[in-house]
């Protein structure tokens, strides 16, 4: 099957030996202006994409040479930001999760319905139109509810904390909609106070109050033929929500001061980070309005909820930000992503934002470590008790890798520990000193020892690894005057990490 235009705004890569299964899904992405490549197996694919970076990947779940997952994963550690699916024969749901959570974004049966395969291949180019990155899964509960009523008129409400990306849903509405080509207004209820928002939303009259020096229209009749988004509609005086009401019934209002109805078409869209129902029984929603508004209710999770997209999240703002300040991004160590997911985003995705930029303008195109972080996020991970569940593991297995992992690191500590004590009293003393190596006795437990000097480190058993960091860095610091930068280099911590040990132990 030879490549299909156009050549669109997105382009995607579908890697299957069966040409006669690519054709009703190639059909589909160039319907929606997207720029089709195929290739026969994975190593195809590896080439075809060097030429044409993809938006999509689409791979078979069986292929020649691999795997269509295998594939899928390999590409996207090349191309985080693409979305990708597997398609093939119909499969238990279990084993379709099972795929789903190893890397792909869904999964496509090809003896199903045709139509199926349309809407679930709309469904993905519809994701990338709109922006929304991860597969978290109510997220994606979130955009299938998108879909299924974007093309009616339904009143949505939309929920959930600040920083979530509410508006970012909103626009999806209106721009899967009829309405598309009509105008997207929004408007924050929370931000004016009652009589400027009322004339903000319905317009007013000439001379209707001082400074109304002609006929202003509001925003329902801007966004006639549009979406309107009511944002922080739990912010909205009570006068002002018995007006709304009425236009959500009646479809139209009147100006402030005027005397004649104004007759719109117009999609409400709401969102609120506050509890209406509580807002209700308090008093502050009317709760006629609150049921008018609630017809169709999309939550959306916070960050800390969604941890598995964080890394999607990052990257896609890191390259966003990278073409729009011309700068480079040399990408994060695994241990600085971890810290990242680890972290509890209380500024949710506008948090994650503002930091991914800054931190790419400022790495100066250099890998971004742990140390780049901001100490806030480092010193919360450096204490936090929850552990991160990787997608497509189960909680058990990342348990035990965790702990092993952990165990680990202690061990190759204490040899650090015991490296650097040798090198610092080499470096006194001028003495070579071997440290011993600890006995295996049948009924006795293991310890290290250090011998020999007036400032020796036993480490015991049940001892607290942060008693034992406290004290190495206690006397690194008294063998070297309290040089910082040459205790830092002697531990093999970078000197900002060192500082904030020092303030967590209360070192001097």
């Amino acid at each position: 099957m030879a490549d299909q235009g156009p050549t669109g705004e997105h382009t995607a890569i579908l890697v299957c030996q069966f040409p006669d299964k690519l054709a009703d899904i190639a059909q589909v992405l160039t319907e929606s202006g997207v720029a089709v490549h195929t290739a026969a197996d994975g190593s195809a694919a590896l080439s075809t994409t060097r030429k044409h970076p993809p938006d999509f990947i689409l791979a078979y779940q069986d292929l020649p040479d691999s795997s269509g997952i295998k594939v899928i994963q390999s590409l996207r550690r090349r191309f985080p930001l693409a979305i990708a699916a597997l398609f093939g024969p119909r499969l238990p749901l279990e084993e379709r999760r099972n795929l789903i959570s190893e890397g792909a974004d869904d999964y496509i049966e090809m003896d199903s319905d045709v139509r199926r395969v349309s809407t679930s291949i709309q469904r993905l180019v519809a994701r990338k139109q709109i922006g929304i990155l991860g597969r978290n899964e109510k997220m994606l509960q979130a955009i299938e509810i998108v879909e299924n009523i974007a093309r009616t008129k339904v009143t949505v409400l939309i929920t959930g904390e600040s920083g979530t990306g509410k508006e970012l849903i909103a626009r999806a509405i209106h721009l899967r909609s009829d309405r598309r080509r009509g105008p997207f207004i929004a408007v924050n209820c929370g931000a004016l106070p009652e009589g400027v928002l009322e004339s903000e939303l319905f317009g007013h009259e000439k001379g209707s109050f001082t400074g109304a020096i002609s006929q202003r229209k509001g925003r329902f009749e801007i966004a006639d033929g549009g979406t309107l988004l009511l944002d922080e509609v739990g912010e909205m005086p009570l006068g002002t929500q018995v007006k709304l009401l009425r236009v959500l019934e009646e479809e139209r209002f009147m100006r402030v001061g005027g005397s004649r109805d104004v007759v719109v078409d117009v999609r409400v869209v709401a969102s609120t980070n506050r509890d209406l129902r509580r807002l209700v029984e308090d008093g502050h929603f009317r709760r006629d309005l609150y049921y008018r508004l609630n017809v169709v209710p999309v939550h959306i999770p916070p960050l800390r909820e969604r941890r598995e997209d964080i890394r999607t999240i990052l990257y896609g703002i890191a390259e966003e930000a990278r073409v729009r300040n011309n700068v480079k991004f040399g990408g994060m160590t695994e241990d600085a992503l971890i810290t990242l997911e680890r972290y509890d985003w209380p500024g949710n995705v506008r948090e994650l934002k503002n930091l991914a930029e800054s931190l790419v303008v400022l790495s100066g195109g250099k890998k971004i470590q742990i140390d780049d972080l901001p100490d806030h996020i480092v010193d919360r991970d450096y204490v936090h008790s929850d552990l991160p569940v990787r997608v497509g593991r189960p909680r058990e297995d990342v348990e035990r890798d965790l702990l092993f992992g952990r165990l680990a690191e202690i061990e190759h500590r204490l040899t650090q520990m015991a490296d650097v004590l040798l090198d610092l009293r080499n470096a006194v003393t001028g003495q070579p000193v071997q440290a011993k190596q600890p006995s295996a006795v049948p009924g006795e437990v293991k310890y290290t020892e250090i011998p020999d000097g007036h400032d020796d480190i036993v480490v015991k058993p049940g001892t607290p690894i942060r008693d034992i960091e406290r004290e190495l860095i206690e006397k690194t610091l008294r063998e070297v005057n309290g040089n910082r930068k040459k205790a830092a280099e002697l531990l093999g911590i970078g000197e900002r990490t060192l500082y904030r040990r020092m303030k967590e132990y209360g070192i001097g």
